[in-house]
């Protein structure tokens, strides 16, 4: 009778996943800022930041008022500026109301777990829907807007409007 061994060689998702699991294990044990100690096998982890130990976020009612996007092909062209206006925003929902390049937003949705505020938000054309998303990043609102119908990806930044 003849036996096959099979060699596993350890790739890179299998060592995260078992880094993963070891930090998980340890960190479970311990709080949140104490390292895991190291062991023959495993350098000291120390584990990420958690939600509770991210700085305290931006309001979200920041948000509100006239802001020029600038929605401009690439780095080099002119700006190809239109207005997103937040007319209001409820922190219970987590959402605002108003618009963005003149379209009424029919859904939308903001974070600040993480220590920045970030949002999403659906506009239409009439043909189909744009599905935008944006970072706060000081003064400037860093974000992107998709549209499958249109096969676009257009990234884009915003200022308070003058």
């Amino acid at each position: 009778m003849r036996s096959s061994l099979a060699v596993v060689r350890p790739g890179p998702s299998l060592v995260a996943a078992l880094v993963a699991a070891t930090l998980a294990a340890c960190s479970a044990s311990r709080p949140p800022a104490a390292p895991c100690p190291a062991t023959p096998s495993t350098p000291a982890v120390t584990p990420a930041a958690t939600p509770a130990a991210m700085p305290t976020a931006i309001s979200p009612a920041t948000l509100q008022g006239a802001w020029v996007v600038d929605l401009r092909g690439a780095p080099g062209d002119e700006p190809y500026t239109q207005p997103f206006v937040v007319e209001a925003v409820d922190e219970t929902a987590r959402s605002l109301r108003g618009s963005f390049y003149n379209s009424e937003i029919s859904w939308s949705r903001f974070n600040t777990a993480w220590g920045k505020l970030v949002i999403t938000f659906i506009t239409s054309d009439g043909q189909g829907e744009y599905v935008h998303t944006a970072t706060l990043e000081g003064d400037t609102l860093v974000g992107s807007s998709t549209a499958q119908h249109r096969n676009l990806l257009v990234p884009w930044t915003a200022t308070r409007a003058p």
